[in-house]
């Protein structure tokens, strides 16, 4: 069953270095990257800041190489990281993610 798998970075360049490695480990079938604005409270404060989200499309038996290539090159201390579940789309598209996310 496909995956959408969520993290944000706080840079850029970081988001798409992360994003294009994993599509070439084939880890990730494709990966979105959205400029978002994140608040959220860290260490006692409100934040306020930019961030960049990227949701990586997987399969789930790939999750756990793709979760730990995230966690390996993820930056934050602690780095948002979850999967859902694809439950429904079009067969041709969910078996082009299972064929480029095969971990290699």
């Amino acid at each position: 069953m496909p995956l959408a798998v969520y993290t944000t970075l706080h840079d850029p360049d970081a988001a798409h270095r992360l994003a294009r490695s994993a599509v070439e480990a084939r880890l990730a079938a494709c990966v979105h990257i959205e400029e978002i604005r994140s608040v959220f409270r860290w260490e006692g404060a409100v934040q306020d800041e930019t961030e960049y989200r990227l949701l990586f499309k997987t399969s789930d038996i790939g999750y756990d190489a793709l979760a730990a290539h995230i966690l390996a090159a993820h930056p934050y201390d602690q780095p948002a990281l979850w999967a859902l579940h694809i439950v429904t789309g079009s067969d041709p598209f969910f078996d082009w993610i299972a064929a480029e996310s095969s971990g290699g």
